[in-house]
């Protein structure tokens, strides 16, 4: 029986087949692979997949602190509750838009008026034209018209028919006021009664009695001589004189 030639190939474990007639020796056990590395692997494979996470969880909040930024370049809060990295900002421009302010309301104060020139019930001096004078008295030294009204307004007086002048603004509603046993002057048209720098002189009169509402002299004084009588009204008297 003729073998075949060896073959100059090695098989598949690298091992020389046997000469014809020699057994085979014993292979080796396989080995198995050693426990102290075990743990090495682990290790190594552990700090690979540590890195790799670590890398992606960069990377991962690098984009969500990009995804973060606003129009204006301001950073905002990240959605994982960390603190966000600031970032410098530029001021917006001042606007030059003008704004309306409506002007300031002056208080206004009316001015108050000027004391009155006379008071009600005193007795001024006037003109024959109506000017006044100044405040006389009531006893028949000074004065000719008792003041019944003062109105700074100038309206009409309670009797529109009285007598009245206008002095500083008021207008000073009168009536006539004369004393038994003085002298006045008359006018002899329409004018004001003053009184008479001397008594008994031509055109004076002398006040001899007085009667508050008389219609005529019937009811003027017979103890005394008086030779004239004048009717007046705003109020309603009877001056009963002696006319030189």
């Amino acid at each position: 029986m003729t073998l075949p030639p060896p073959s100059d190939v090695p098989d598949d474990q690298g091992v020389t087949p046997p000469e014809p007639g020699m057994a085979a020796p014993p292979s080796a056990p396989p080995m198995a692979p050693s426990k102290r590395n075990g743990p090495l692997i682990i290790g190594v494979i552990a700090g690979v997949l540590a890195l790799c996470l670590l890398g992606t969880c960069v990377v991962a909040a690098g984009a969500l602190v990009v995804s973060n930024m606003d129009d204006d370049g301001r950073q905002t809060a990240v959605a994982d509750g960390s603190s966000p990295v600031p970032s410098p900002t530029t001021p917006p421009p001042p606007s030059t838009e003008e704004t309306y302010s409506p002007p300031e309301e002056e208080p206004t104060t009316e001015a108050a008026p000027p004391p009155p020139p006379a008071k009600i019930g005193q007795c001024i001096v006037v003109s024959e034209d109506g000017e006044f004078l100044g405040i006389g008295n009531c006893n028949g030294t000074r004065g000719t018209y008792r003041v019944v009204s003062v109105d700074y307004e100038r309206g009409a007086c309670a009797d529109p028919e009285s007598a009245y002048i206008t002095e500083d603004g008021y207008r000073l509603c009168l009536e006539l006021h004369l004393v038994r046993n003085y002298c006045y002057k008359f006018p002899k048209n329409d004018g004001w009664i003053v009184g008479a720098s001397k008594c008994k002189a031509k055109g004076t009169v002398h006040v001899v009695d007085i009667v508050p509402g008389a219609s005529n002299g019937d009811r003027c004084t017979r103890d005394y001589r008086w030779n004239h009588w004048y009717r007046f009204t705003h109020p309603t008297v009877v001056y009963c004189v002696l006319k030189y």
